[in-house]
C-alpha cells in the first residue's frame, strides 16, 4: 500500500474525509492530564523537579541550569565560518522583514470636537522563547522568535531548550542567540521548560509571555500554563503543509516539497491537493522514492517522513482548482504551497492558511530559514483566526481618552441614557458631577 493514498474529494466517505483533516496536535488531549503533572512539580519543587526531569527526558545529570559566558565563547569558537555566515544573512532578511511592522509608539483621532481617543503602544516586559531540540537543532528558530521580540522592545528576554547528552547545548544555537540579543539561555526543555518559564525556579524567572514551536507535550503544556496567567502566541505544534497543484505543476516538486516538514517528526503532516490525477499519481510514486534517499542517521529522518505521511498523509484529487482550495480553506494549513498556472489569481481564493508561498521556485523551506518570513506559524487548523509570529506579539494596546469640557458635555446625554439603562448610576454621577454647577444631578429617563 502506498504511503500516501489517493482520495477523489468528491467520493470519499466521512471517514476518509477524517483522516485527511486529522492531525497530531488534534490529540493533545491524551497527554494533558501527564502535563498537568509536570507543570505542578516543576511549580511546586523549582530546580529540583527540572534536573529531575532532565535526568528522566534528555537523559543528563545537570549541575547548572544556565548557559555560562564560557560556552556561549566556546560555541562560537567552535562552530564553522560558513554556518556562522548562513546565520547571519538569516538574522539580516528576518530582521528586514520584521522592522517593516513596526507600529508607532502611539497615535490619537479626534472623534468629535473635544473628544480626542487613540492607543500607545508599548513592549510586553518579560518573555520567554522556547526552541526545540529533541529531533535536531534549531538555530533557525532562535532567530525567528528573538528577532522580533527585540525589534519591538522587551526588556528581558530569556530562552529554554533542551540540552544535549553530554549536559551542553546546540553550539549553533547559543550563537543564534548571541546574534539576537539574547543573553541568558537555559537547559531545559519540553513541558517542564514551559513550566519553568510560567511559574519561575531558583534560576528561571517567571515571564509574561512563552512563544516558541514544540511537539504535543509542549503545546499541551502552553495551553495549560494560560490557565495561570501567561500568556502565549498561539499553539505552534507539530509541523504541517499542503501542496496546493494543478496540472501545469512539475511532479518532482510538488513530491519533494511535501516532505519538508513530514521530515520534522512522525507527528508532522503533508497533504497534496490537486485537479489532476495525473499529477497525484506520478507524485505518489516518487514520494516513495524521495523518502528512500532520506538519511536515517544521526536523526531518522526518513523514518519520521515515512510514519508521518503514512498517519497524516494524504493526496486529495478534486473537480476543480476552486474545489481544491475550499479544501485548503477548511484544512487551513500551517504552511500552503501553491503551484498552479496562475498562483496570484489562486492566491485571491485563499482565506486560511500561515505561510503562503507561490510558484515552482519557492519551496516552503526558504521561509524556514532566509526569506525572512516567521517560522513560528499557527497549526492544527489555527491559521483561521490567527497569524505567524511578528513584532506585534511582543507589543501590547493601551487606549486612550482626553476630553475636553466641550467634549463631556457632548457625550454627556448618551453616557447618562445608557448608564441608565444599563442601571449604573455611578457611571451617569460622575458624568454629572463635572457640571453640578450648571444643574443639579437628576434622575435620567433612558428611554
Amino acid at each position: 500500500m502506498p504511503i500516501m493514498p489517493i482520495y477523489r474529494w468528491s467520493e470519499a466517505s466521512k471517514e476518509d474525509l477524517n483522516r485527511v483533516l486529522k492531525r497530531s496536535e488534534l490529540e493533545v488531549e491524551r497527554v494533558l492530564e501527564a502535563v498537568k503533572a509536570v507543570l505542578e512539580e516543576v511549580k511546586r519543587r523549582g530546580d529540583e523537579a527540572l534536573k529531575e526531569y532532565s535526568q528522566r527526558f534528555d537523559c543528563v545529570r545537570l549541575e547548572n541550569l544556565k548557559v555560562s559566558g564560557r560556552e556561549f565563547e566556546e560555541a562560537e569558537k567552535n562552530l564553522g565560518e560558513n554556518l556562522k555566515k548562513a546565520v547571519k544573512h538569516a538574522a539580516e532578511n528576518i530582521r528586514r522583514f520584521h522592522q517593516a511592522q513596526i507600529l508607532p509608539k502611539s497615535w490619537f483621532i479626534e472623534v468629535e470636537r473635544g473628544v480626542t481617543v487613540g492607543q500607545r503602544i508599548t513592549p510586553l516586559g518579560y518573555v520567554g522563547l522556547y526552541v526545540p531540540g529533541g529531533r535536531g537543532s534549531f538555530p533557525s528558530t532562535v532567530l525567528m522568535a528573538a528577532v522580533p521580540a527585540q525589534i519591538a522592545g522587551v526588556e528581558r528576554v530569556i530562552l529554554c531548550t533542551p540540552p544535549r547528552r553530554n549536559g551542553s547545548v546546540d553550539p549553533a544555537t547559543l550563537y543564534a542567540a548571541k546574534i539576537a540579543g539574547v543573553e541568558e539561555v537555559f537547559k531545559v526543555g519540553g513541558a517542564h521548560g514551559i513550566a519553568a518559564m510560567a511559574f519561575g525556579t531558583e534560576t528561571i524567572p517567571r515571564v509574561d509571555k512563552i512563544v516558541g514551536p514544540g511537539g504535543v507535550w509542549v503545546a499541551s503544556a502552553k495551553r495549560l500554563i494560560q490557565l495561570y496567567g501567561v500568556d502565549v502566541e498561539f499553539t505552534a505544534g507539530p509541523s504541517e503543509i499542503v501542496i496546493l497543484a494543478d496540472e501545469s505543476a512539475k511532479p518532482e516538486y510538488v513530491a519533494a516539497d511535501v516532505l519538508i516538514e513530514a521530515e520534522h517528526g512522525s507527528d508532522s503532516a503533508g497533504v497534496i491537493v490537486t485537479n489532476s490525477l495525473d499529477l497525484a499519481e506520478k507524485a505518489q510514486t516518487l514520494i516513495e522514492d524521495f523518502i528512500r534517499k532520506l538519511p536515517d542517521e544521526p536523526v531518522p529522518r526518513r523514518s519520521f517522513a515515512r510514519e508521518a505521511l503514512s498517519k497524516y498523509g494524504a493526496i486529495v484529487v478534486t473537480n476543480s482548482i476552486d474545489e481544491a482550495i475550499d479544501f485548503v480553506n477548511a484544512y487551513s494549513p500551517e504552511h500552503l504551497e501553491v503551484m498552479t498556472k496562475n498562483p496570484m489569481r489562486t492566491l485571491e481564493k485563499v482565506r486560511n492558511a500561515g505561510s503562503i508561498y507561490l510558484g515552482e521556485y519557492s519551496p516552503s523551506s526558504v521561509g524556514c530559514y532566509a526569506s525572512g518570513v516567521n517560522h513560528i506559524i499557527p497549526t492544527g487548523g489555527g491559521s483561521r483566526v490567527h497569524s505567524p509570529l511578528s513584532v506585534t506579539d511582543f507589543l501590547k494596546r493601551s487606549d486612550i481618552t482626553y476630553l475636553s469640557r466641550e467634549g463631556l458635555s457632548a457625550l454627556k446625554e448618551t453616557v447618562l441614557r445608557l448608564s441608565a439603562y444599563e442601571g449604573f448610576s455611578q457611571h451617569g454621577r460622575a458624568v454629572e458631577l463635572r457640571f453640578q454647577n450648571e444643574t443639579k444631578f437628576k434622575r435620567i429617563n433612558p428611554s
